[in-house]
Formats: structure tokens, sequence, C-alpha cells
């Protein structure tokens, strides 16, 4: 047993030392207050058994009491540190079953910050800074619908990304909050979940127009995700796009015949989108299949 944080009683700055020994190494520092509180001990008996006594009135001065008790103090560390009377070694046993297993690591504070970030995200209203950013911050979300209907994650960010300005401009609901409607999808008649009404421009006879609607709101991205698969899955004149998810010029062309959207250069913008600099220079920081990719 270590019991070095002391060699002498007058050493104040112990209890200090086993303090900050505490959070390096709990075991020494437990062994070295167990061995203080045994030095206390056998300091306590010490001193009972000289004032049972009578005592020698020739040698009872102040002084010489003053001298004996510093005796008796280091006698009692001394004999601690020899092995005293077990009563140390006791108390680590008993005691040591509750020290932390060192085998339990502490989370280093920057992993479970960023556990907590990666958690709080999905829920969260984002300032996406850039179309990397917007990649990063939404692959989970894109990978896991577009396995629900066979796309490329890649394509469903394409078109996120169309509808949004890379998520600078997800529309905001009326409780200033954001709607986190990452594809503008309408709150049609069965829709029965929050709504916001905005301003928006539709195409009508290859004309834009402005014109109010009602759009969906979500609690995170990751409902949006989801309903946006619902969305097509639901509606019976998107079959023939989800009968095309293994090519995405396919699949954009039928979703735009469809009347997702009545911009007629909408399959084309997202086919461009696809093929631009920002979106795969984001997917490089991911870790991807050659199915993702494509």
């Amino acid at each position: 047993m270590q019991t070095s944080a002391s060699d002498d009683y007058l050493n104040l700055s112990s209890l200090r030392d086993i303090k900050n020994l505490s959070h390096k190494d709990s075991k020494s520092a437990l062994e070295q207050v167990a061995a203080q509180f045994e030095t206390i001990f056998m300091k306590m008996m010490m001193k009972s058994m000289r004032d049972a006594s009578f005592g020698n009135p020739l040698f009872d001065s102040e002084t010489e009491k003053f001298y004996r008790e510093m005796h008796d103090d280091q006698l009692s560390l001394n004999l601690s540190k020899a092995g005293g009377m077990g009563i140390a070694d006791t108390l680590v046993k008993q005691l040591g079953r509750y020290l932390p297993n060192e085998n339990d690591k502490p989370v280093a504070q920057e992993s479970i910050d960023k556990t907590n970030n990666d958690q709080q995200t999905a829920n969260q209203a984002k300032n996406f800074t850039s179309a990397k950013d917007f990649v990063q911050t939404l692959w989970p979300s894109a990978k896991n619908a577009a396995e629900e209907i066979g796309v490329s994650p890649k394509l469903l960010l394409a078109q996120a990304a169309l509808e949004t300005g890379w998520g600078k401009y997800v529309i905001q609901g009326q409780n200033g909050k954001s709607s986190f409607n990452l594809f503008n999808i309408k709150a049609d008649a069965g829709w029965t979940g929050a709504k916001t009404s905005i301003s928006t421009v539709e195409f009508i006879g290859g004309q834009a127009q402005s014109q109010r609607a009602d759009f969906r709101q979500y609690d995170s991205y990751e409902d949006s995700f989801k309903d946006y698969v619902s969305f097509l899955q639901k509606n019976p004149r998107y079959s023939d796009a989800l009968k095309s998810t293994q090519d995405s010029a396919q699949f954009l062309q039928a979703l735009q015949q469809a009347g997702y959207a009545t911009d007629p250069e909408y399959a084309n913008k997202i086919q461009g989108i696809l093929s631009a600099k920002p979106l795969n220079e984001a997917l490089k920081t991911i870790e991807l299949t050659q199915d993702e990719v494509s």
C-alpha cells in the first residue's frame, strides 16, 4: 500500500495532494486516505492511554506535554506506514468496491457534445452554411428514405437542394419556426398535421404566377423525408415514377409529368444539380457505395 502522501505529520499539504490524486488515481487516493485515518486513530488511542495514566509530576510541564504530543503524532504516523493495525487495509477492501472500474473509461467531452449534436440535428432547424454542410447533415435521412423507394439518396438531396436553395430557404411556419419541409409538399385536403400559408410561384400555361398556398410543417428533417416517401407511395399518380427509380432521369421526368411541380424545367434543374460540382464535392466527404454515388 502506498502511504507517501505525508511522511511528516506537519505536512499540511497532504490533504490537498490526496485530493489532486483522486482525480487521476482513485485507488491510490483511497489507500492514502485510509492510511491517514489509521494514523489519526492510533494517535487518539495513544492519547487515551496517556490520559489514563497518573503521569509524573516532575515531567508534566506544558513544554514536556507539547513535545510528547509531537513525539506521539510522529510515532503514530511511522507505525501506520509500517503496517499499523490493519485498519487501513480493511478500509481499502471495504470501500474499494465502490470505486469506478478502470475499464469504464470516461467519454471525452468532445464525443459527448458530438453525440448530443447528432441526436438534436434531426429535430432542430439548422442554418446550413454550404452544400457540404447540407449534405453531411441530411445524408442519413436521405439514405433511409432512398432505400424505401429504391432511388439514389444523391437524387433526393439534389431535389431538396433545388426546393430549398441548399436549405437556406426552408419555409418558415407561422410561429416563426422552421417547417422542416425540404420538398415543399403542400398541405392538401388529406393532410391533418400542422401547416403554414405562404406566397409561392406556380407556372400556369407556361407563365409564372404568384399564388398563396398551404404547405406542410414537420417536427424534423427526418419527418420531411419520411413524408416525401409516403406522399409518393400513397398517390397513384406517382406510380410510374416509382417504377423508374433505377434511372434518375426517368424518375424525375415521370415525377414532373405526374404534376409534382409546375415548373417545366423542374426535372432538368435537378439533373443539373446532380452533375454539378457542389453536390459531388460534398459527397466526397461521405463514405459511399457505388450505388449511392450513381
